[in-house]
């Protein structure tokens, strides 16, 4: 494709599949990048550097800033009033440490076109103003509490264990004040004391201009037409870019000097378990083949039960921590980092010691690296990287693209080598274990900063002491009359940010009319009785000695999903299935006859599979099912039987296994238990569904007690333990097995199918017979009506409330659209709980869930600075519209046009939409349905959905109708007690299984 005269053109190609052109202006320094990615979806992302030197967290209040209104539409929220009529569920960005991004989703490209130069002029012009400032980023209210948007969103991340340390590894690493050491996002008290309005328009002059920026947008559009409008966009704001910008974090690091080690409190409810990190300094970020290599290294080390880090720390009798993993952060020196969690509080000095004085120094040898297993997971890494291009493309370019963006001083030859990493993997196969001492030697023999985490119950109480003291002194200092005035203050800057509203006739021309023929994936749904079989599809669907489905789409791969019915389960069992499935991965195995050690198997395993994993449920639904998907190349159709009856049949259970995989989800727990927003979840599964049902026993923290138990219990009676996950696996299998593969079955060579294959089953008497397996929305609910739950949480300062009624619909009900479409009309982005919960800086997030699958209708409330408060006006928002059926018609249109998107977007890749294709057969609804539902909801009346729609969005707040669990900081728990008397106080321990 020939660029336009007044660009310049680069193209490559993203790991030779999807073409990538980066066109340069030649007019500024203004960039657009193309990634011709198929489907239904376009992506974008507006980028620029963006370089801070104080934690006043400047680049993230402005990016929640520009969304406020720009000053050609000096509208608050039409934006995302806008993007939701143009067939986008809102916008979005985030703040990184060295880059601000703002993205955009469509289905198709017509809406995407219309959104992006007004989405450009929010960020080159937003309007910035005092009243903005204070209800998006901090203000004081009338009653003495500080709150704002930026403010509540911070708040969950200032006590966060994971968080005190990164900034404690920051501030022993780099310099003071250095961009990479302060925090972007914002710390508490610079929110409230030092961050201004003014520092936040010097920021937006400094940073957002044209030559700062670079746009990127994947999906199917006309190049001549997006170039067309940006040239306007050029053009509109050129007067407003700088003669000379100074290229951002253009300054050198220091080298760290010595290797030392420190430790960071961290409040908590449960003091046994604390974290370790480690930090070095890497490559330079244009290094590509040095960073590579050393995401290859860290999965040797880290990935699979054979990997070194596992069986040094994790896999032991007495295990050292419960999860291990490593971290690159680009930069203009790469920060490296390893972190271990759920690491006893006795062993947690021992933890970094035991890496470079074990790990590290036997990997010093080369004769210690398996060269045979590192050619295994380049392999697999190769493979992953194809596999992205179908699953994952525009992230991928994205981040190409802003990583470009960031180091690479506009060298194209490095932006060709960033989207072409499998060119590299491939040589990296014939590196010798030399090469890899060498790394580990350069690296991890180096100086290093050693954060240890500890935690503290006692600091729980102590911190919100200080936070108490300070409020009660705010309000002494402020007197009644000045908390009036801040009082007064909010309401006016509330008033001043809502008193203008776009026109009918701006909205008239913002706005996708039709509903078009998206650029859809073709996925045929076949059975062996389906009529009209190829004999290639007919050929394959023969082989099965039992119920199996073929999803038959264009890819490069064969993915199973293997099902086992898992209903019959005694609630012994089913507690146990958790540890059961987390064994499969990790336990030696029969193969062809012969006892295979765990570490073979692994290995073997990483040479067969591009990826594997197993979990309850078919895509988070329908939760009866156990569901083992095992994912190959095509020409490797074959080794899918193998691995199935591996991992099924032949997984041998191990004493000292088991022992240690429930001893490290014991571990896991700990860390979950720390996360309000998981709490709060756990606590209202606990009210809705039938206690033996894996939607309340398949959770790591409801079994924490159990695992524990089981742990000590391997030792001890080792037989009895092995007979029990032998009972669960004899249970399992009784119902027999259903199939389900996504495949271009044209693609497989019909010499790779044999009905051999799967003669394992029939031979084993614990399989059922295999039946075509069926399900029904709404399985194992029951809801508690009445029941609320109010739960401490010490790891959190944000408050979390879920809600739930039961909704009588399932994907053929007629009740089901007007109420969904009720759900996107609260909810979306500037819509009513947006304006009043959200803009008013009472909770990040006010969302209400129409949950089809599971007959239910939830209310979250996210990451709460006032929950009451968030609660109360909900509540009376959502019954005021039911009651009066009062209906902005604007937002109705772009509540259905979001919902379009949302559904669209399920099936943006191919891989997604061959699993919606598979849940189709679970609803019983023919595929593809999206069609028809889009359909539907585009001919729904604002009436239809009040008066269908609005009965079942009543109930959430009729008496007695709904369950409630509410996770505060326990310095909260009195005050949520009063606000919700109806609520019974419990301890996280109490959600936990009995045992």
């Amino acid at each position: 494709m020939s660029a336009s005269k007044l660009w310049s053109c680069t193209e490559t190609v993203l790991n030779g599949g999807i073409k990538l052109f980066l066109y340069s202006s030649k007019q500024t320094k203004l960039r657009v990048a193309v990634g011709e990615v198929p489907g239904p979806m376009v992506h974008g992302a507006v980028s620029f550097v963006t370089e801070a030197d104080s934690d006043d967290g400047l680049p993230h209040t402005l990016e929640h800033l520009v969304f406020m209104g720009s000053k050609k539409y000096p509208f608050k929220g039409v934006l995302d009033i806008i993007a939701n009529r143009c067939l986008a569920d809102g916008t979005n960005a985030w703040t990184d440490t060295d880059h601000t991004a703002y993205t955009l989703s469509t289905v198709g490209s017509d809406g995407f076109l219309k959104v992006l130069p007004v989405y450009i002029n929010h960020l080159l012009t937003p309007m910035l103003t005092a009243s903005q400032f204070a209800t998006e980023v901090h203000h004081i209210t009338g009653e003495g509490n500080d709150a704002g948007v930026v403010y509540s969103e911070m708040q969950d991340h200032e006590s966060e264990m994971e968080s005190i340390m990164d900034r404690k590894t920051k501030e022993v690493i780099y310099p003071p004040f250095n961009p990479y050491a302060v925090d972007t996002g914002g710390r508490l008290k610079n929110l409230r004391e030092s961050c201004t309005l003014e520092k936040v328009r010097d920021y937006h002059k400094k940073y957002y201009h044209l030559s700062n920026m670079v746009v990127t947008v994947c999906g199917i559009v006309n190049h001549d037409q997006l170039l067309d409008i940006m040239k306007e966009v050029e053009n509109e704001h050129i007067a407003t870019n700088p003669e000379h910008f100074p290229k951002p974090f253009s300054f050198t690091l220091p080298e760290i000097k010595e290797s030392t080690v420190h430790k960071v409190e961290c409040p908590t409810d449960d003091a046994s378990r604390g974290a370790v990190e480690v930090a070095w300094f890497a490559h330079h970020p244009s290094d590509l083949d040095t960073h590579s290599s050393l995401h290859v290294l860290f999965d040797y080390l880290s990935n699979t039960s054979v990997s070194p880090l596992q069986k040094d720390f994790i896999l032991l009798e007495d295990p050292l921590a419960s999860s291990v993993s490593f971290h690159i952060a680009e930069g203009v020196k790469c920060d490296m980092r390893l972190n271990f969690t759920g690491v006893p509080v006795e062993k947690l000095e021992e933890v970094a010691p035991k890496f470079f004085d074990k790990t590290v120094r036997e990997h010093l040898e080369a004769d210690h690296w398996d060269m045979e297993r590192m050619g295994y997971l380049i392999d697999q890494s190769i493979l992953n990287e194809l596999v992205k291009l179908e699953t994952n493309a525009p992230k991928d370019i994205m981040s190409h693209i802003i990583g470009h963006q960031l180091f690479d001083n506009e060298d194209v030859e490095l932006l060709k080598k960033r989207t072409n990493e499998v060119d590299f993997l491939k040589k990296l196969k014939s590196e010798p274990a030399s090469y890899w001492v060498e790394l580990v030697k350069k690296y991890f023999t180096s100086n290093s900063a050693t954060v240890i985490g500890v935690p503290d119950e006692e600091l729980v109480d102590k911190i919100a002491k200080e936070e108490e003291d300070r409020i009660a002194a705010q309000c002494k200092k402020l007197g009644e009359e000045g908390l009036e005035e801040h009082g007064r203050r909010l309401e006016e800057a509330i008033k001043e940010n809502t008193a203008n509203h776009p026109s009918a006739e701006l909205l008239d021309q913002l706005i996708v009319k039709e509903l078009e023929a998206f650029d859809r994936f073709p996925v045929q749904s076949l059975t062996s009785e389906s009529p009209s079989l190829t004999q290639q599809q007919s050929t394959f669907l023969s082989q099965f000695p039992f119920h199996a489905n073929l999803h038959n789409c264009p890819t490069k791969f064969v993915e199973m999903f293997l099902l086992m019915d898992a209903s019959n389960l005694s609630i012994e069992d089913r507690s146990l299935l958790f540890l059961y499935t987390d064994l499969l991965f990790e336990s030696p195995a029969i193969i062809d006859g012969v006892e295979t050690s765990a570490d073979d198997v692994a290995k073997l395993f990483t040479k067969d599979l591009i990826d594997h994993s197993i979990q309850v449920g078919v895509s988070g639904l329908y939760d009866r099912f156990v569901n083992l998907r095992i994912k190959v190349g095509a020409d490797k159709y074959p080794l899918i039987a193998k691995w199935a009856q591996i991992f099924t049949q032949g997984i041998v259970f191990d004493p000292s296994r088991v022992q240690m995989c429930a001893q490290k989800l014991a571990g896991e727990a700990r860390d979950r238990k720390r996360d309000g927003c998981t709490v709060a979840s756990t606590a209202v599964a606990s009210m809705v569904y039938e206690n033996n049902t894996n939607c309340i026993l398949f959770d790591e923290l409801v079994l924490e007690k159990l695992h524990e138990k089981i742990s000590k219990e391997a030792v001890k009676n080792p037989k009895s333990v092995i007979a029990k996950l032998e009972n669960v696996r004899s249970a399992v299998f009784s119902n027999g097995i259903n199939v389900h593969f996504i495949a271009d079955v044209d693609g497989i060579d019909t010499k790779l199918m044999s009905p051999d294959q799967w003669t394992w089953i029939q031979t084993d008497p614990r399989f059922g017979p295999g039946d075509r397996f069926n399900a029904e929305a709404g399985e194992n609910v029951d809801l508690k009506f009445g029941k609320e739950l109010l739960i401490g949480v010490g790891g959190s300062e944000s408050s979390f409330i879920y809600q739930t009624t039961f909704l009588d619909a399932n994907w053929n009900s007629e009740v089901l659209i007007p109420t969904m479409i009720f759900g996107q009309y609260l909810s979306q982005c500037e819509g009513p709980l947006w304006r009043a919960i959200r803009g008013d800086g009472l909770a990040y997030g006010a969302n209400v869930f129409v949950k089809a699958d599971r007959k239910q209708i939830t209310l979250s409330l996210y990451r709460c600075a006032q929950p009451a408060l968030a609660y109360e006006r909900t509540r009376d928002i959502i019954r005021k519209i039911v009651e009066s059926g009062e209906i902005n018609e604007a937002e109705f249109e772009g509540a259905k046009r979001s919902t379009v998107f949302e559904l669209m977007k399920r099936e943006g890749t191919v891989s997604s939409a061959a699993k919606i294709s598979i849940l189709n057969n679970f609803r019983q609804t023919p595929h593809p349905y999206n069609i028809e539902l889009c359909r539907r909801i585009w001919n729904l009346t604002s009436d239809e959905m009040v008066k269908i729609g609005g009965p079942p969005m009543a109930r959430l707040f009729d008496d007695k109708c709904f369950v409630r669990s509410i996770a505060v900081h326990p310095s909260k728990l009195n005050e949520m007690k009063k606000a919700f008397p109806g609520s019974t106080k419990i301890k996280v321990s109490d959600l936990q299984f009995a045992c």
